[in-house]
């Protein structure tokens, strides 16, 4: 019996079947209608496929620009901190302690993604509680600029987690239109080709192969 594709077949695996069974069928009398009635199937998974993996790129890319502009976040959280002491010093004021009441930075610069932009918003906030004219002042308009940044990339990569979604659904609907037009082409060639005209429409899978069902092609000896 000609090996039927399944659900946990990955995508690489549906598309190969396919594409063999599409070209077996136009070198078999009669199979010429079954070529006709999955190909939509097939170019409908492709472009999905396609899709999912251009979707999967924005994804990482806004991985790295998130990296990217929290570093930049962290640079100036350390500038104010050092700013800051040397304020202190210079003035014999204690503008730190206000600002970082640990006397330390690390405990923002360490904090996941999502929160640090929050922390760094009250650190502005502390901030412009000093005078306008104040030479630290313009540090916060400096800080928020970086917190916008940050939270601009944040919504871009969660509008990408949100696109990836949508598109292995989409991918998954269209595995299952392809998977059960196959099964459609085997039982419909059984029934009026005859088994072994329909069982040639269809491409022999060894148990290796079926194993192995990545992008590699695997040689047989």
């Amino acid at each position: 019996m000609a090996r039927l594709l399944y659900k946990q077949d990955s995508t690489a695996f549906y598309r190969r079947l396919t594409r063999r069974h599409i070209r077996l069928c136009g070198q078999v009398k009669g199979g010429a209608s079954y070529a006709q009635n999955i190909q939509p199937k097939l170019d409908n998974l492709q472009q999905k496929s396609q899709t999912l993996s251009a979707t999967e790129d924005v994804y990482e890319n806004t991985y790295d620009d998130l990296l990217l502009k929290d570093s930049y976040l962290d640079d100036s959280v350390r500038t104010l901190f050092e700013r800051t002491k040397q304020y202190d010093r210079e003035n014999g004021s204690n503008i730190s302690v206000l600002l970082f009441p640990d006397l330390t930075f690390s405990d923002i610069v360490n904090m996941p993604y999502s929160e640090e932009p929050k922390k760094v918003s009250s650190l502005i906030q502390k901030l412009e509680t000093l005078d306008a004219n104040h030479e630290l002042r313009p540090l916060a308009g400096m800080l928020q600029q970086r917190v916008d940044a940050v939270n601009t990339a944040l919504d871009a990569r969660q509008q990408a987690a949100d696109a990836v979604r949508r598109a292995r659904v989409d991918e998954e609907l269209a595995k299952n239109e392809l998977r059960a037009q196959y099964e459609a082409n085997y039982l419909d060639a059984r029934k009026f080709l005859g088994k072994q005209v329909a069982e040639s429409l269809f491409p022999k899978v060894s148990s290796k192969t079926a194993k192995k069902q990545e992008n590699d092609i695997i040689i047989e000896p």
